[in-house]
Formats: C-alpha cells, structure tokens, sequence
C-alpha cells in the first residue's frame, strides 16, 4: 500500500508539474518585491529571488494568485491585485504601481490628510472589460495611495472630499487613464459650481460623465428642473474642470449630443441655450445616403452584439443584453474617441414578416441616452429582431474671453439615419430544441489560418459582406452543410426607411445534388434557415451588397483592348470598410486584394483606415499584365480570389461583440497588429489580344513631312512611344499617332 501510494503521489506530483506554466512576474523601481498566494489554497508560491530588471520567473499551475507588492523598503505594502494564471505554457505579467493623491490644501498651507480630508476609491479593468481584484496600498510620501495593475489595464479613481469639506461645496474629482507605465493620478478636489441650460418646453435632458466606451454614462441628476411660459431650464451641481456629455430631445424631432467641459470662471464656462431651431435643423428620418457626405465618413452602418451567426437561442425566463453600435462611430476626432451614439429602435416581427409579440420583450426598445437593451425570453417560438437608428446633431461646446463656440464633431455636425439596406437583423428562438444542423459556412479559410478573426474559418455575418457587381442578380455563395433536411432563405424588403422579411422560401437556394447548395443572395442581410430531420432550425445572417466597377487601361488609355505589358486599373465604388473604427476595439487599414496580394500594407493609412468607402484611391487596384503573356495560349488575364483585407491594431475581428455593460471598454494601448481577409469581391476577366505596332488609319492618309513628336503631356519625343502621341506637321496641323 505504502508503495502503491508513494507511486499514486508521484504521478499526481508529475501531471502537475506538466501541467505548469513558465510565468514571468516583472515588477518595477516602485514596487521592488513581491510575495504570491495561490487563492485556492492559501499557499505561498515559491517565487525565488527578483532578478534582472525586478523579475521574477518560476512555475505555477494554473488559477489565481493574490500577489502582494511591497516598496523598496520591503515592508510597506503598495497594494494587492489578483492574477489569473491560465494553461498556457508562458505567460509574463508585467506589473505597475500608480499613485493617487489629491493636491488640495488647506489655508495654513497644509496639505489635505487622506483618510481624513479625502479617500479615494480605485476601480481597475482589464482593456476587455474585466474588474481586475484589488486593493489599494500606501505609499512611502504622506497622503498618497498606490494601486496596482498590469499592463494595459485601465483605472478610473474617484477623489472623494470627507463630510465637512462636501457641505463646503468641494465635489468629488474623477481621473482615468489607459496603464503603459506607473502612472501619478492626481488634481485638486474642486467646487462645485451650478450650471443652467435652457431648451424649448417639451425638450428633455440628460447628463453624465463617461469613463470607459460603450457604458451608459454616468447620470448626474439636474437639481431642479422649473419650466416659465416656452422654456425650461435645467439646473446641475457640477464639478470644475471636468467634462461632461450632454444628450437633448424633443418627440418627433432631432436628437441631439455631445460634451463641455465647465468652469468656475464664468469666461471659460460655456453657455449653452438651446432653441427650438436646434430641434429642427434636421430631421431624424433623413437619410445620407452618400459615402461623401460629412466628408466621407458617412457610412450608415451598425454592428450589434448577438454573434457571428446572427443568431440567439435562449430558453423561458433568460434575458440578454442586447448592444448596438453606430460605424462609423460619431466622435470628435480620430485620437480623442469622446463619440456618441444615435437613437436606437427594435421591432421585432414573425418568421413570416408580421409583428411578434409573446415571444420576447425589450426593455428600451427604443433607446435615448443607453445603447443597451434588455431581451427578455418570455414565450416559446421564434422571431427576427430589426434594428435602426435615427439622425442625430453632434456638437461640442467650449468658451473663452466668455464667448461660447459649438463646434461640430469630426466630419460634420448632423449625420442621417441608417441607410434601409443596412438594418441590422438577427433572429431570437426562445424554448426551442437545438438542431443538429450544421452550416459550414466556410469563407476565405487558405488565407485567415491563424489570424485573429473570433469566427476563424466560418463566415461573419456583419464582417464578411459577399459583393457583387450591380448588373448582376445577386452574390452567389456555395457550402456544404452537414445534417440538413432542408434549407430556406429570407431576402430583405428594403423599404425608405428600414428592411423587413415576408418569410422564407426555397427561391434562390440550389441543391447541388452533391451535399453543397448555392444561395442567390440580394442586397442587406440575408437569413439563412437550416432545417434538420426532426425539424429543428439553426440560422445563419449573410449580408451581401452590390458595387460598380470599371477598368480602364493606364497604358494606352485610349484604347479598347488590353495586351500584354499593359498596366491596368480595377476601380470600384460601393465597397465598405469592414471593420471601420470602434473606440478600444478596432483601428484597421483596408485594402481589395486579389490572390492574398494586397494593395498596400501599410497598418495605419489615411483615406483607406477611416474613410474607405468614400475614397475611391481606396478602392482602386493596379496591376501589371505580364509582357511575356502568350496569347495564344492565355486569352484572358484573370484576378480571383478577391477579398477585403484588413491590417491594422486592435482585437481579434468579431470581439466588438465582447464588451461588458458594465465595465465597457477603455482605450487599447497594447493593441497588437495583425491581418485578415473578410467577404468576397467579384472575379476580374480580362480578355488578352496580340500586341501590335503601326500608325492609326487616320494617320495613313497624312502625306506630309513630320516636324515633331510629342507625348499627351506636351513633352517633345525624339521618336514615337508607345501610347498615343501627337505628331506635328510641316503645315502646322497636328494628328494622334497611336503606337502598339
């Protein structure tokens, strides 16, 4: 027995030794040292001695670890956080100690006591959302805290001034950053002041305080809120110096949004009053439908937060947290990310097209100042859900020498409702049995194997557009599922406003009769419903749009035919961007590509990063026929395999779907760079004709004697060159001269 255990005890002891990871804990000149124990256990982990640099590098299997970081005097305690080991074989933390203090003083000169004039509450996240454990420490100078985090997290921490100095008429002070280093928050703890803004009876009002993207901001309640005679004023206590979003409507009118920072000093305060013209000025049924309007960051697009399927399964009695986002975001400039979002609004319809009710509620179907909504599974069946926004006037206000400026945000002041073909669509099941469908839907695979797209092989129901030319019927889109009785498709009815669905049929699904189907797919998001024997469904959104293109031949630009040795240009209109900019999320270039070679691969590129859709430099591909091509073997040059590629820094494609209610998201400093391929764009066939070289039959009838040679620019030829060329005569009239 003794020996069976001795033995039972050493293969445990091995498992568990293979089973650890190589784990890197560096701290910093701060927080020299550093203890750990495992939570599970309540064990010290065996950690050695720092080395280089503060670093320590053991073993540890995986789950978390509370670690204690101490000053250089190696007994004061800067704080504690919790890390969380995983399976992976090597992982390196790098930790950081920040300072929080507040700078106040007293009349005698005496710097403000913390615990006693002022605490401080510190909340840590990691860049997805995630509340990091912790727990602030002290530092080695009087009245400052420290706090730990790694790096990459993000903080916010909140001043708070004690009872007495808060009826005097201090108000709380909030700092927030995004951690690459051992940062020192702090400010004086200031006064309040009131704020007054006045709007049309009628109007409503909000305003809060953002410190992460995508959370409803935080409310600050008006002190009164009084109406005389056609106005009515809003009073806020607020704090200075900091910033503040506002966000005002009127039923049936323009929403509008955006922020100011206040002051003490009446002459940097601005003074907003809004008028019955500002509710007016647009309405919040107009459209932009034109890529070039706000200087071409119109896009009227959505994302939402369901999965890259576009469908949600939930039983009786479950609820979730619907997300929706505006792309392109509305913000105030490329780097500031202080964005805003429209007026969101679900309707939720049958499979057959006509309003559901009994199947699912939603809790701010109709949102204003939160882009969240609550989606309650209340009864068995299964229904789409249609999203839209409204127009929407974003500004900003600023003031000095006591004048007010509103200033519009970037690219423009007022930005339309969702282009109709964009509403976003997926479909809810509620208590119904799961299928044993399987769609396979497999899209661009070669080229995104190991690329950071959440979907990976699978298609994307929001990223991956399938387009095609608009002469065409559709975007076609061949697969092979697995476990399929039958499959149906659901086009969307694109109205002025929004698309809806008249139910699902077989029209534009072919069955291949070898186990693949080849779906005929129109403008918007297509539903997709797979049947299996027993009848259950699972789905799939595919969203396909249609383009124009032209080819133009940059050798011989007059001429009608393409030979060998011509440079050619593939220029297209009505493509999209992707994955265009999300605060904290994504920040892509984007290329057409043909057979994975881009055209460029720059990560970070002006008109193609933000302004894609609406930069036709963007949307244009070159390329070289080769000059040896044998036409009579090669009557055609052919460009397949054509996507839209991506490089640029942020997350993996598809997590815009990730983000916390409640922690949201912060900006993503350690953002890495990578690559990846999404849609389809259509083939491009050229055909090839023999190279040849003589004078236009224009010229055959010219017998007079040449005085000159010059190219279409003007520039003197010592002899003719390939292209088109004037020819002057003796007699002074001039002719093309077009050599092949």
């Amino acid at each position: 027995m003794n020996r069976l255990f001795t033995l039972l005890t050493c293969i445990v002891i091995g498992i568990a030794t293979l089973s650890a990871a190589n784990v890197t804990v560096i701290m910093n000149t701060t927080s020299r040292t550093m203890t750990l124990v495992d939570k599970a256990t309540g064990n010290a982990v065996e950690t050695g001695e720092a080395g280089t640099n503060y670093t320590y590098t053991f073993e540890a299997n995986s789950g978390k670890y509370l670690l204690t970081a101490y000053a250089s005097d190696g007994t004061t305690i800067n704080g504690t956080m919790e890390i969380d080991v995983t399976n992976e074989a090597t992982q390196e933390f790098k930790v950081l100690t920040c300072t929080a203090y507040a700078s106040n003083k007293n009349a005698d000169g005496a710097a403000w006591t913390l615990g006693e004039d002022f605490t401080i509450d510190v909340k840590v996240n990691t860049k997805e959302g995630v509340t990091v454990t912790q727990t602030p420490g002290k530092s080695t100078t009087a009245n400052r805290a420290t706090f730990l985090a790694l790096n990459g997290n993000s903080c916010i921490v909140t001043f708070i001034p004690n009872e007495e100095h808060a009826k005097e008429g201090y108000m709380p002070l909030y700092k927030g950053a995004t951690l690459t280093y051992g940062a020192s928050l702090y400010g004086a703890i200031s006064m309040g002041l009131d704020y007054r803004v006045t709007m049309p009876k009628g109007a409503g009002m909000s305003l809060g305080m953002k410190f992460v993207h995508f959370t409803p901001f935080t409310e600050v309640k008006p002190v009164s809120v009084t109406t005389e005679g056609d106005v009515t004023t809003y009073t806020y206590r607020l704090a200075d110096a900091m910033m503040y979003f506002y966000r005002t409507w009127k039923p049936g009118q323009l929403t509008r949004a955006g922020y100011m920072n206040v002051s003490t000093d009446s002459l940097k305060c601005p003074k907003i009053d809004f008028t019955t013209e500002d509710y007016t000025a647009f309405a919040p049924s107009t459209i932009n439908h034109d890529v070039t309007a706000n200087k071409g960051y119109e896009t009227g697009d959505i994302f939402v937060n369901i999965n890259a399927a576009g469908y949600l399964p939930l039983q009786i009695g479950e609820s979730y947290m619907a997300h929706a986002m505006r792309t392109w975001s509305l913000t105030d400039s490329s780097a500031g990310n202080n964005f805003v979002e429209p007026d969101f609004h679900y309707t939720v319809i049958n499979l057959d097209g006509t309003p559901s009710t009994g199947v699912i509620e939603i809790d701010n179907a109709n949102t204003c100042d939160n882009p969240w909504s609550r989606i309650k599974a209340v009864g068995k069946g299964t229904v789409i859900v249609l999203v839209t926004y409204d127009a929407i006037g974003a500004a900003r206000y600023s003031a000095a020498n006591g004048v007010t400026t509103r200033s519009e945000y970037m690219g423009g002041e007022y930005w339309g409702a969702i282009w109709p073909e964009n509403t976003a669509a997926y479909v809810v099941s509620v208590g119904e049995t799961a299928s044993t469908a399987v769609p396979n839907m497999l899209i661009n695979e070669t080229y995104n194997t190991g690329a950071l797209k959440v979907a990976g092989k699978y298609i994307d129901s929001e990223h991956d557009v399938l387009y095609f030319l608009d002469s065409e019927d559709g975007a076609k889109y061949t697969f092979t599922p697995s476990g399929v009785a039958s499959i149906e498709l659901a086009y969307p009815t694109i109205g002025e406003r929004m698309a809806t669905y008249k139910g699902f049929g077989t029209k534009g699904v072919t069955d291949n009769s070898d186990g693949s189907y080849t779906l005929l797919l129109k403008e918007g998001r297509n539903i997709v419903r797979l049947v299996d024997a027993a009848g259950n469904a699972t789905y799939q959104v595919i969203t396909a749009k249609s383009c124009s293109r032209t080819i133009t031949n940059v050798t011989r630009p007059e001429a009608t035919d393409f030979q060998p040795g011509d440079q050619v240009t593939i220029q297209y209109s009505g493509l999209h961007h992707p994955s265009n900019k999300l605060a904290g999320i994504y920040n892509m270039s984007a290329y057409v590509t043909y057979k994975g070679v881009p055209n460029g691969t720059s990560l970070i590129l002006g008109s193609g990063q933000y302004t894609f859709g609406s930069a036709p430099k963007a949307q244009a591909v070159t390329i070289t026929i080769p000059a040896d091509t044998d036409v009579n073997t090669t009557s055609e040059f052919v460009l397949d395999e054509g996507v839209i590629q991506v490089n640029g820094y942020g997350d993996p494609i598809g997590n815009h779907r990730y983000i916390s209610y409640t922690n949201g998201r912060s900006a993503n400093f350690t953002a890495v760079a990578h690559k990846t391929y999404f849609g389809y764009i259509p083939n491009v066939v050229i055909p090839i004709t023999a190279a040849t070289t003589g004078i236009d039959s224009v010229e055959a009838t010219a017998a007079r004697e040449v005085t000159g040679y010059y190219n279409i620019n003007g520039v003197r030829l010592t002899e003719p060159q390939t292209g088109v060329n004037i020819v002057t005569y003796s007699d002074g009239s001039t002719r093309k001269l077009i050599v092949r």
